[in-house]
């Protein structure tokens, strides 16, 4: 859904760059609020390389699998890590938020990027979508080796 979504912006002349949080390096939050002080993450990984590049963009889409009805870990770690620092640069900028799903648990993981996008202060904060995978039981049965 992500890339389909990056196909259509670059289509219409958009400069998109797709992070995908798999391939960063990014370490859980410490909790020790050093942000509120100082404006930054104490952790030097690639979370505050991925700061610095959104404080250039005009907008941004978070999206996450649904795991256990909730967003992904990585997702997580990265609404953890950036509740300050992300929020004063998403200030004023649009920002949608999507969840894909196979259940009715994409309801609540939209619900947790949404809460956090909004707390981000994204004045243009889309209503979400879901999109939900259907496949069938060989599949399945293939994916998980039952």
């Amino acid at each position: 859904v992500l890339h389909m979504m990056e196909e259509e912006l670059v289509s219409r002349g958009a400069d998109v760059e797709f992070v995908n949080l798999s391939e960063i390096k990014m370490s859980h939050c410490l909790g020790c609020c050093s942000c509120y002080t100082t404006g930054h993450c104490c952790i030097d990984d690639d979370a505050e390389v991925l700061s610095k590049r959104i404080a250039g963009v005009d907008g941004i889409i978070f999206g996450s699998p649904t795991y256990a009805s909730n967003v992904s870990g990585l997702m997580k770690d990265l609404i953890d890590r950036g509740h300050f620092v992300i929020e004063q640069l998403l200030h004023n900028k649009a920002c949608v938020t999507i969840a894909t799903g196979e259940n009715y648990g994409s309801k609540d993981a939209l619900k947790v990027q949404q809460s956090s996008a909004q707390a981000y202060e994204g004045e243009n904060i889309s209503s979400g979508a879901e999109a939900y995978t259907f496949y069938s039981a060989e599949c399945r049965d293939q994916a998980f080796g039952t």
